[in-house]
């Protein structure tokens, strides 16, 4: 009769197991990173606005193309250049790139810093890693187009990056791009992600990659209404091929390993370049490098603005 129990036991567990780990927990993951809206508590640029750094602003709206309402900030400089499109990463908001404007405006070139889809005050149901946030920078790129002449450069961290470069490779009259802490596609950060979160317990060793992450995936873009393939900067990189594009990462960045930044490089092409900053934080390498990663940035300014922009940064 104990045999009888200990199999039924079993076969409990077993089922179980296979609710929790491979049905629930893909959905509820899922859920996590597409429908909940989350923003990091960015302590070291709370409050900021560019008036802050005695530059003048003013509050913006415009709407995406498939008509989510997107708010930002237009920030003129005089006789600009051009205009700088400014792009935050996953869970943040505009003030994440608040810090860059002084460098931006000093150099001769508006700014336009907005919160992305289903981030800061801007409306949208869901994250989808770029699928349609390349929509939200088409509609800056599009808003800046109508409010200053000039070439367009689009500079995003993280989720922005990558956004960036897919906005970017559908439109040739994008003059640059500056990509920092990218992934290469959503189906390879979802596995390298999986990966890092096995390996932060020994007991999370339970959690099989497969299926796990083939659900997780499916399910991301279930409830987030996007398909996942669609997802794939690395392809996106290879449509920029001409024009200046940085891609920059910190060296021991665990979530976006170094060797992301050098494969978008090879996919760009020749005019592609890679700048490698110490540290270990994400999306930090700004904070952790500035000089650096000025002057690797007035580069792509001042190709993108026919060598104007270099002479200006320099000062």
């Amino acid at each position: 009769m104990w045999r009888v129990w200990l199999k039924r036991v079993a076969i409990a567990i077993v089922a179980l197991y296979l609710v929790l780990v491979v049905g629930l927990a893909p959905y509820w993951l899922a859920g996590l990173a597409t429908t909940r809206r989350f923003q990091f508590p960015d302590k070291e640029n709370a409050n900021l606005t560019p008036a802050s750094f005695e530059i003048a602003y003013e509050d913006v709206s415009f709407r995406a193309q498939d008509g989510v309402e997107l708010k930002g900030w237009w920030v003129p400089a005089p006789s600009a250049h051009g205009t700088v499109v400014m792009v935050h990463g996953l869970n943040r908001s505009r003030i994440e790139m608040v810090k860059r404007v002084p460098f931006v405006h000093s150099s001769g070139w508006n700014a336009i810093l907005l919160d992305l889809r289903h981030h800061g005050a801007s409306a949208g149901a869901a994250t989808t890693f770029g699928v349609k946030e390349k929509q939200d920078v088409e509609a800056a790129a599009r808003f800046s187009r109508e409010r200053a002449p000039g070439p367009v450069v689009l500079w995003g961290v993280s989720l922005g990056g990558a956004s960036a470069v897919l906005a970017a490779a559908g439109d040739p009259g994008v003059a640059g791009v500056i990509c920092d802490s990218s992934f290469r596609s959503l189906d390879d950060t979802v596995r390298h992600h999986l990966r890092l979160f096995r390996g932060f317990r020994w007991w999370l060793q339970i959690v099989p990659t497969w299926p796990v992450t083939d659900l997780a995936i499916y399910w991301m873009g279930r409830r987030g209404g996007f398909d996942p393939a669609q997802s794939d900067v690395q392809a996106a990189a290879r449509q920029l091929r001409g024009r200046p594009v940085l891609f920059v990462a910190n060296s021991d960045d665990r979530r976006m390993p170094k060797e992301i930044a050098f494969d978008l490089q090879q996919a760009a092409g020749a005019s592609a370049s890679v700048l490698i900053v110490p540290g270990k934080s994400h999306g930090g390498a700004w904070r952790d490098g500035t000089a650096a990663y000025e002057a690797a940035a007035a580069a792509v300014l001042g190709a993108a603005g026919g060598g104007a922009v270099t002479a200006a940064a320099a000062q």
